[in-house]
């Protein structure tokens, strides 16, 4: 059954197509079909049903009783209807979509805030499971929004941020929101299906940086979107991804003047990584005097990637050496930088830049479980991811809680390190360098060719119990450390020392012959090896 109407606003909408398909369903109603029959509206053919022929409807005398009333009833509620379609017609399809990402550690997970706006008491509300910074974001947007001359329209506006079942923690859904509600107020009429935006607005409309912004863009790309809008500050940070188009701005009125007056957005150049090579370091391998073995221990630690306990007497050096270890470490490569960068953009202790440089993480011996290796309400990565691909030095190594070091048993293996708690799980690489030094004793004096050491017997085997044996059994090579003669230290010391510069090239060729041996493997340096893939890619020649 068609509806064809006349010239008014109602017949118009009664005509709508979209309309259509639920009048088709209504009105083959036996009691709607009698209805119109006793308004004398024809039940077959072509219908001039209008909003005047329902209101005669309506206006029918109720003289027949109870089936009269109900037929009344009936259309009552259509017309209810009829209004409530007249109204969303008229005004058009209010519901907008825009997409962003959320992070889960480094997992991405793609949210879609989709914005409504309906009849009803004005109000502004997010759901969707935000927490109370992405719940505070309306006040930031609808300011935003004001200081563009835009003005929240007086109804009932929703945002939904899906899936619901996942908790929205981060301030850099702040921009997608705002985009969606310009879309709705019809300010934006441009399909926005294959970008992806980031960013916290500011009051006045600025969009500031964001964290995690590195593997945000990294996922966009991969989930197939073609643009990011991403705050300016973060641009270094995302220069070398290519792919995917790269547009920062300062403001939320530069995305406005794109929309409405087509000018063009700025637009990243995919910058070549280039290596931090000729960084000044605090301590040179130069300053070390003596301690040839250590050093020589050291270097093999560099190019392999393996874990070194250095004992000695207070003042042999153990400290100044394992600070000056990261002296001579290769370079990091593209893929190592990305991994790092994107660990602490989580953090935001990268400081919106790309990181070039090795980690060199020393937390004091009183740091939690939490601390190292990671949790917090939040899941964030702890002391063993923050050293990935670089340095993690535990001074006064049996100092730190039972609970501590026996939390660096799997990570130490496995070099991951999966988080769980209440409010989820999250899994951080964590292939790190562990340097870890401690004195031989509880007064640090034994074996000592100065001082006499005080400690007893009890004493001395409970302080060595302090450390494990799976713990020391994933250290591999345990140095004893020397004290250095005075007169060494105090008389100009004429002999020729390796500068750390020196060493770090050899540690590089130990690396390059490593990379060739490991291509096609997830493997980076030999540390990383499981005792299978030892016999598979490590052949042994006779010589």
């Amino acid at each position: 059954m068609g509806f064809s109407t006349g010239g008014s606003r109602g017949a118009d909408i009664l005509a709508s197509p979209w309309l259509q398909p639920y009048l088709n369903s209504v009105f083959t109603s036996p009691l709607l079909q009698s209805c119109l029959t006793l308004s004398g509206v024809p039940t077959g053919g072509p219908s001039p049903l209008s909003g005047e022929g329902i209101w005669n409807v309506l206006r029918l005398p109720a003289q027949a009783g109870r089936q009269k009333f109900q037929i009344r009833e009936e259309i009552t509620l259509f017309y209810a209807m009829f209004l409530q379609c007249s109204e969303t017609i008229t005004r058009g399809t209010m519901l907008n979509r825009t997409f962003t990402l959320a992070m889960n550690g480094l997992d991405p997970i793609k949210i879609e805030v989709e914005v409504d706006a309906r009849q009803g008491t004005p109000n502004f509300l997010v759901i969707g499971l935000p927490d109370r910074a992405v719940d505070e974001a309306r006040e930031r947007i609808s300011a935003a929004l004001l200081n563009c001359d835009i003005h929240l329209k007086a109804r009932r506006t929703v945002v939904n941020l899906a899936p619901a079942d996942v908790k929205k923690t981060s301030c850099s859904v702040e921009l997608a929101i705002a985009i969606g509600l310009l879309k709705l107020y019809e300010e934006i009429l441009i399909n926005t299906d294959d970008t992806v935006f980031f960013g916290e607005l500011s009051l006045d409309g600025e969009v500031k940086a964001i964290r995690g912004a590195l593997p945000l863009v990294i996922a966009a790309r991969h989930l197939g979107f073609k643009k990011v809008v991403l705050p300016a500050a973060n641009s270094d940070e995302v220069s070398v991804i290519s792919g995917i188009d790269l547009h920062p701005i300062v403001h939320l009125q530069q995305y406005l003047n794109f929309a409405r007056e087509n000018k063009p957005l700025p637009k990243i150049t995919t910058q070549e990584f280039v290596p931090d090579e000729d960084r000044p370091y605090l301590l040179d391998f130069a300053d070390i005097v003596s301690q040839q073995e250590a050093k020589r221990a050291l270097e093999i630690a560099a190019a392999g990637g393996h874990n070194i306990l250095l004992i000695g007497p207070p003042g042999a050096g153990k400290s100044m050496m394992a600070k000056a270890l990261v002296s001579i470490l290769p370079p990091l490569t593209e893929r190592e930088s990305l991994e790092v960068t994107a660990i602490y953009s989580i953090c935001g202790e990268n400081k919106s830049k790309l990181i070039r440089q090795r980690p060199f993480r020393s937390p004091h011996h009183t740091i939690s479980q939490v601390g190292i290796i990671g949790g917090s309400s939040q899941l964030l990565p702890g002391e063993i991811s923050l050293s990935h691909r670089g340095i993690l030095f535990l001074d006064e190594f049996p100092e730190f809680s039972r609970s501590v070091l026996e939390a660096l048993r799997q990570p130490l293996e496995d070099g991951l390190v999966t988080i769980s708690r209440a409010s989820g799980q999250v899994t951080y690489p964590a292939v790190f360098t562990l340097v870890a030094a401690a004195n031989p004793c509880p007064c640090g004096f034994a074996g000592s060719l100065h001082r006499h050491c005080v400690c007893s017997d009890q004493f001395m085997a409970r302080y060595r119990k302090k450390l494990s044996g799976p713990i020391l059994d994933r250290i591999d090579m345990k140095i004893w450390v020397k004290e250095v003669e005075i007169k060494k230290l105090s008389q100009e010391n004429n002999e020729a020392r390796e500068k750390s510069a020196q060493i770090r090239q050899r540690v590089i060729k130990a690396r390059e012959i490593q990379r060739r041996r490991l291509t096609g493997s997830k493997y980076i340096t030999n540390s990383e090896l499981l005792s299978k893939d030892v016999k598979k890619l490590c052949h042994l020649t006779t010589s």
